[in-house]
């Protein structure tokens, strides 16, 4: 197939019209492609490539890259149906990538020869569920499993609304990626998601009740990786929605989004996963996902509207990036996103921004659909 096929990219220079940014397209405006989640690793250590997903064929599924930005070019990394292509992750050492394959198995594909190991293989009667996330050293991960027999696609946010109703019976496990050996730290009835290490801790992690925002009432939880210890990150106040939660990358707090219903802010807060004293950062404008620099003090976000009460929809409204400078105290809009936030081929997340800072901080990655496909942009700082 067209495993190994480098292509060239054109990438188009644009200045932002209302903050005179200067705004990289990646990607062809004819392909769909995407970044991976906000808190995986995309970037090599340098800078200078990127893992992305992309849909440049034969067929209508979407496959891991690699971008070099120097180049121009992308290299296809993998051919095969079903990649989860927003869950993987570059190993620390950048010799590696490591994704889920049909909801059955962790693969490790080594980048230099493209060679494909299977890490792990999901048992019978289990489904391989979102995106799993290693610890610092890259030498375990932790993931989510749904019994077969809760499992549907969530194509759609009705599905990830009935997916809720339904409460599946769930088990949140860790891999040891050297041997493959699985240890299961707690399974339960009813909906998981967002397993992550604390970075440069790995006796703890975070882990989430996944729903509808007005529907949970206490979305962040933390757990010993022996299963002792599990205790609720925080109770959320009467009408408080919780959301994206992420791990500063230098492991010293979980920093998430709230709002109060009807209320026209959002709150940028943060968690200490030992005391579980939580306070708020700044007050902003309606973002969805967060993202921080290595230690917490620039934060980026992706400007929405408000979820849909109900049925978890995105509305547009503010289409903006928007920097927030935590020592400075400031906040300013970065560039136009300009994302649909739309269900797109089937899909709940490939038109979302899902904004990080690049390795040197001086620009931020971000997907979005605001000309032609969906795809890949980089803004400069």
């Amino acid at each position: 197939m067209s495993k190994a096929k480098v292509r060239p990219l054109a990438f188009q220079v644009q200045t932002d019209p209302d903050t005179g940014a200067r705004v990289t397209r990646l990607t062809p405006e004819d392909v769909t492609c995407h970044r991976n989640y906000f808190y995986q690793k995309c970037f090599t250590q340098d800078g200078r490539k990127l893992v992305f997903g992309g849909e440049f064929g034969p067929g209508t599924d979407w496959n891991y890259h690699l971008l070099d930005l120097d180049s121009q070019t992308a290299l296809q990394l993998t051919d095969q149906p079903g990649e989860n292509t927003f869950g993987g992750f570059l190993s620390p050492d950048d010799l590696h990538l490591y994704f889920v394959r049909q909801q059955r198995q962790l693969v490790r594909l080594e980048l230099a020869t493209l060679k494909e190991d299977v890490v792990y293989g999901v048992p019978e009667g289990w489904v391989g569920y979102g995106t799993w996330v290693p610890n610092s050293a890259c030498t375990k991960m932790v993931g989510i499993e749904i019994a077969a027999e809760d499992w549907f696609p969530l194509s759609d946010w009705q599905k990830f609304n009935e997916m809720f109703e339904r409460q599946p019976r769930c088990r949140l496990f860790s891999i040891d990626l050297a041997t493959g050996e699985r240890r299961v730290i707690l399974e339960q009835k009813g909906w998981l998601g967002h397993p992550q290490y604390r970075p440069f801790d790995d006796h703890t992690v975070a882990y989430c009740h996944e729903g509808p925002h007005d529907r949970i009432d206490a979305r962040m939880w933390f757990i010993n990786e022996d299963g002792t210890h599990r205790r609720c990150g925080k109770p959320h106040e009467n009408g408080e929605s919780c959301t994206h939660e992420f791990w500063v990358p230098d492991g010293s707090a979980m920093i998430y989004v709230s709002y109060l219903k009807g209320s026209p802010e959002r709150w940028i807060r943060s968690l200490d996963p030992v005391t579980l004293v939580d306070r708020p950062l700044t007050a902003m404008p309606p973002c969805s996902h967060l993202m921080s620099n290595q230690d917490g003090t620039l934060i980026v976000g992706d400007g929405c509207g408000h979820a849909a009460s109900g049925h978890n929809t995105m509305l547009t409204g503010d289409p903006y990036l928007h920097l927030f400078d935590l020592k400075a105290g400031t906040t300013r809009k970065l560039a136009r996103h300009d994302s649909s936030w739309g269900v797109y081929k089937g899909d709940r997340q490939v038109t979302h921004p899902h904004p990080s800072f690049t390795p040197d901080e001086k620009q931020v990655l971000f997907s979005c659909d605001k000309a032609g496909e969906p795809g890949l942009f980089l803004v400069d700082l």
